[in-house]
């Protein structure tokens, strides 16, 4: 139980982190989509360096480098790790909420 809380725990940082790592939308001429373009693979290339503390130790840190393009990988990895961990705990069944029925 504990491990999956822990996984799950750093996809949902890893999603929050991710996000703010996408390039900007573009919304600008032809002229304007080539500069963003050309500054979204630059970004892309840009390293990120992450502090990540090791599970069970309050002490230890592990220092990751990694492009953009590379967290955002991760980051789609980690979701659907997470989403088909969660369809196997269910059963492979979807579970859906129905608080607002009464019974």
């Amino acid at each position: 139980m504990t491990m999956k809380s822990s996984i799950l725990v750093a996809a949902i940082l890893l999603a929050a982190t991710g996000a703010s790592a996408a390039p900007p939308a573009d919304s600008g001429t032809s002229a304007s989509s080539e500069a963003t373009d050309s500054q979204a693979s630059a970004a892309d290339e840009k390293k990120i360096c992450r502090t990540e503390r090791a599970t069970g130790s309050l002490t230890r840190r592990t220092r990751v480098c990694m492009t953009a393009a590379q967290w955002r990988d991760l980051n789609t990895k980690t979701m659907r790790g997470v989403s088909e961990m969660q369809g196997q705990g269910s059963g492979g069944q979807v579970v859906q909420n129905n608080a607002g029925s009464g019974g």
